[in-house]
């Protein structure tokens, strides 16, 4: 008996790992690998936030059908960033309104699943693309982001037997409402203060973290914010070790593909946030690295995680007062 179930827990964790490897390489980085042999590198930087955004958005949401509902809209914005970015204002304005959207998505559970759709508009505003194309760069921007979400959509769906299923907890409307308000502003001054400095990736790192630490429940903001620190810094030291042997080119995107499945594993298996935010880390220095270097790009990502940490925390003391009187529990969990 025990030798039987041994046998079936070893099954169940294979059929996750090719899962989780199917999913991340087919369905999230398969865009982005086509655009890579094409030789178009620009077009594949632009294609991997948006593939991956809409992969996790429909495995840890609604699956393909919350995919066809969210990949529109995701791309409209995703264009809005690319034409917002080089105005604070304009740049505060989109963001602030994708983050108010993704916060009250937590009305049904869904706002950890959005989480990268935002992100990925953060990325756009500090860092925007430049494309040598006689299509305006938010065109392009926008294009890409709809063929790489409905690419991914697509795969959930011809995949949709082999997923998981994810228990969503359904969340009160009037915290649902308060967060979504607080979130948009913070987000949003944040965004404004990365633009209008010419942050960078420091600033697209500080709009991650907020995104990452606030939460609905400030509780679960503060573990967040220990936990993200403490993985952030672990990842770095493995990214350092790996940049001491290869500081640049082709191969930081081998081994930073090799991290993300690794990431995408931990996320399916609901293993402790440090330990996800230790693979991601590798991960996104990693694939960000091969035109650029390790080195600089992982100083800039402890830079902007500790100064979104501290930002992020020192709201969350000044608002625990208003916290403790929404103090109520979750909804029962939708099936």
């Amino acid at each position: 008996m025990e030798r039987s179930r041994l046998m079936s827990s070893a099954a169940n964790t294979t059929k996750k790992v090719v899962i989780g490897v199917a999913l991340l390489v087919v369905s999230g980085m398969g865009p982005c690998i086509v655009f890579v042999l094409l030789g178009l590198p620009n077009l594949a930087n632009a294609a991997i936030l948006p593939g991956v955004a809409l992969t996790i958005a429909c495995v840890t949401g609604t699956g393909w059908r919350g995919g066809m509902i969210v990949v529109g809209p995701f791309a409209v914005f995703c264009a809005l960033a690319a034409w917002a970015s080089p105005s604070p204002w304009l740049a505060a304005i989109v963001l602030a309104a994708g983050a108010f959207l993704r916060a009250y998505a937590a009305r049904a559970g869904l706002h950890d699943a959005l989480i990268l759709t935002v992100i990925t508009l953060g990325f756009l505003v500090a860092t925007p693309y430049q494309f040598d194309s006689v299509v305006p760069t938010p065109i392009l921007v926008g294009v890409v982001s709809l063929g790489a979400g409905l690419w991914a959509t697509i795969v959930i769906f011809a995949l949709r037997k082999w997923i998981p299923h994810v228990t969503r907890v359904h969340i009160e409307r009037i915290r649902v409402l308060a967060y979504s308000v607080l979130l948009a502003v913070l987000v949003g001054v944040a965004t404004w203060l990365v633009v209008y400095f010419k942050l960078g990736q420091t600033g697209g790192w500080i709009i991650l973290t907020i995104l990452v630490v606030f939460q609905p429940y400030f509780g679960a903001g503060f573990k967040k914010g220990r936990a993200r620190a403490l993985g952030t810094v672990a990842g770095l030291c493995i990214t350092v070790v790996i940049g001491f042997f290869f500081s640049t080119g082709v191969i930081l995107y081998v081994i930073g593909s090799i991290f993300a499945i690794i990431m995408f594993l931990f996320l399916l298996q609901n293993r402790p946030y440090w330990m996800y935010a230790m693979v991601l880390t590798p991960t996104v220095v990693l694939l960000d690295s091969a035109n650029s270097n390790v080195g600089v790009v992982a100083i800039e990502r402890l830079k902007g995680t500790l100064i979104g940490i501290a930002f992020t925390l020192v709201v969350m003391l000044a608002l625990l007062p208003i916290a403790k009187r929404l103090e109520v529990k979750p909804t029962t969990p939708s099936q």
